[in-house]
């Protein structure tokens, strides 16, 4: 039942506004409501948070407005201790004395209470306005704007303080699948609130420190808020005369000169959502080339499994994809790869700069150098989705050498280089070629003319270049992370990474050999290990990869950290740790060992792993 503390006492303002106001005990709503000559115009339902910012923090809650407003009115009204009507009844303007100092000086506060803006039937013959999603108050929304502002920052600022993953309850899953349609809207104060209720605890958690699983990348406060600017533009950015597509000629002209590719016309690129649909541009653009020739596609076994996808969404059949083995270093086998090309058929040819299952790079030089004894009949292409953009670090660089005589390159801005999701690209040596793949001639309702927003001539049309004609601005967010940033930072917190990994493997291989095993050599930031024990003497493998995945799992329930599943060799079940967080410290490298080494020494006393020797 509702309960609401008022006197129904309705206190005159001056001789034509008064106001009365209410206090819900029960779910601590305050409202005020003002009339006009005894007639009520307006009211305002206001909650704590609201409270807090229409005040600038003076009064916390609806409680302590209530009692602020009350002793206001119970005083005589003063020049300075008043309330005003404003704006035509828009608004409110509280004023106040504040009191302090052993001299009890003086100061006076004030703030503004807007009321929301809508028009009541007075009985006069009124038009219905037209209706639109723009807020009768934008106040409101502007108070709402700055509290989910003021929220995600805090939340950013204190992610250290949180789980790395929390798995989600039955209840708030039920909830956030409930069936029925939102036919009527409500405030979006109680939208707000059910989304800090059931959606932001629950997050995959890759912005936390110790996330480390698969390659997911961590963002950045500014690329949120270029996030916000992006969806608050709108803008459709296939193409025209616009600025969107500027400042993404702008970014592929930067990403040019980082992969050391020429930076002119003659190469193209487009921003995608990833490297899985970077990839099928790619694979595309080759098959233009090859122009009905039989394609065969040459990739080793680490390579990323989108390149399967990509082949079959184009129609290349399975008996033309080709998986050559890798060398001790996981590296394709140029030897076995020079062998097994097919002469009589064009071939397009994949190179990992990272692979995804333990980061190592291939030799991209000799696969360049491969490629160019036939350019008419072999195209290669670099999957770069982990490693490419470490081209940012002087250091890492010349670990990739080769990747610049690349045909084609697909790569994750949302990865190694902190953009948020998604955000990757695709760089095709031979432009009009790409263009040619996807161009289409101009609909009569894309017409172009003259001149307006699609000119026929002096603007430049993204959708030329990609499979999308709708495509929201990617570029504004990597534009505003670089510039904030800079490529030097970047580079060298990636350098920090590459360094973390090496260091997580030192401690393993130095101070804990007896229980851990690195699995894999680390050449970038990945390192695949495992619990391990009994080195002098054999040990069931089937029940220490089943103890590995229990392990895995509670590091995860438990909150710990977050590293992702890898088989080595079709047999070792290994744990794998992929550090391309800007916010790990070496610090959470020795927390997650110790807690990792606290559970694994509980389950080696659980029954079902006592055989774990044999």
């Amino acid at each position: 039942m509702t309960s609401f503390v008022s006197n129904n006492t309705i206190w005159q303002l001056n001789d034509e506004d008064s106001i009365q106001i209410k206090y819900n005990t029960n779910n601590h709503e305050l409202i005020i409501e003002l009339f006009h000559n005894g007639i009520k115009m307006n009211s305002i339902s206001l909650n704590n948070d609201q409270c807090s910012t229409f005040t600038r923090r003076f009064c916390d809650t609806t409680n302590e407005l209530n009692e602020l407003l009350t002793d206001l009115l119970i005083q005589t009204s003063t020049d300075d201790c008043s309330i005003r009507v404003i704006d035509d009844g828009k608004s409110l303007e509280i004023i106040f004395p504040i009191y302090f100092g052993s001299q009890n000086r003086k100061k006076i506060w004030s703030f503004f209470i807007h009321f929301p803006i809508f028009s009541l039937n007075l009985g006069e013959n009124q038009n219905e306005e037209e209706m639109s999603l723009d807020p009768l108050d934008w106040t409101d929304t502007r108070i709402l704007g700055h509290k989910i502002i003021d929220d995600m920052i805090d939340y950013l600022r204190d992610i250290r303080q949180q789980p790395t993953w929390r798995p989600m309850p039955t209840e708030i899953k039920s909830e956030l699948m409930q069936s029925e349609l939102p036919l009527k809207g409500e405030s979006p104060w109680k939208v707000y609130e059910q989304i800090q209720k059931t959606i932001l605890p629950y997050p995959i958690g890759n912005i936390h420190p110790r996330f480390w699983g698969y390659v997911r990348g961590n963002g950045s406060s500014i690329g949120a808020l270029a996030e916000f600017i992006t969806a608050t533009m709108n803008t459709m950015s296939s193409g025209g005369h616009q600025s969107s597509i500027y400042v993404e000629r702008q970014i592929l002209s930067w990403l040019k000169i980082i992969m050391g590719f020429p930076n002119d016309d003659t190469c193209s690129g487009v921003l995608v959502s990833g490297t899985s649909v970077a990839t099928i541009i790619s694979m595309a653009v080759a098959k233009k080339k090859f122009d009905g020739q039989l394609i065969k596609v040459y990739y080793s076994s680490e390579t990323h499994t989108c390149l399967i996808r990509a082949a079959q969404l184009l129609g290349i059949e399975k008996e033309n994809m080709i998986i050559i083995p890798t060398n001790d270093q996981r590296q394709i086998d140029l030897k076995i790869l020079s062998e097994s090309i097919d002469s009589n058929s064009c071939a397009f040819i994949v190179g990992s700069a990272g692979t995804v299952g333990t980061g190592s790079i291939d030799d991209l030089q000799g696969l360049a150098d491969l490629c160019s004894i036939n350019p008419n009949k072999l195209w290669f292409h670099v999957d770069g989705a982990i490693g490419a953009v470490a081209r940012c670090s002087t250091r890492l660089r010349s670990l990739f050498i080769g990747l610049e005589r690349a045909d084609s390159i697909a790569f994750d801005l949302h990865k190694w280089l902190f953009i948020p999701y998604e955000c990757g690209c695709v760089l095709i040596r031979h432009g009009e070629l790409h263009r040619a793949t996807f161009a289409q001639p101009h609909a009569f309702y894309l017409a172009l003319m003259d001149g307006g927003i699609t000119p026929r001539e002096g603007e430049f049309f993204f959708s030329d270049y990609t499979l999308e004609l709708s495509r929201n601005m990617k570029s504004l967010k990597v534009w505003m992370t670089l510039k904030t940033y800079g490529i030097d930072k970047i580079g060298q917190i990636m350098e920090q990474n590459v360094d973390q990994a090496k260091y997580f493997v030192n401690l393993i291989e130095k101070y804990h050999h007896d229980e851990l095993q690195v699995l894999a050599n680390v050449s970038l930031n990945i390192v695949c290990f495992r619990y391990y024990f009994n080195h002098n003497n054999k040990t069931n493998l089937e029940l220490l990869n089943k103890l590995n995945k229990h392990l895995l799992v509670l590091i995860q329930e438990r909150g710990i950290a977050v590293v992702s599943p890898y088989v080595i060799d079709n047999e070792i079940f290994a744990m794998r740790m992929c550090i391309i967080n800007h916010r790990t410290k070496q610090s959470d490298l020795h927390w997650f060992i110790e807690k990792l080494l606290e559970i694994a020494r509980q389950l080696r006393q659980l029954p079902e792993f006592a055989t774990i020797e044999s």
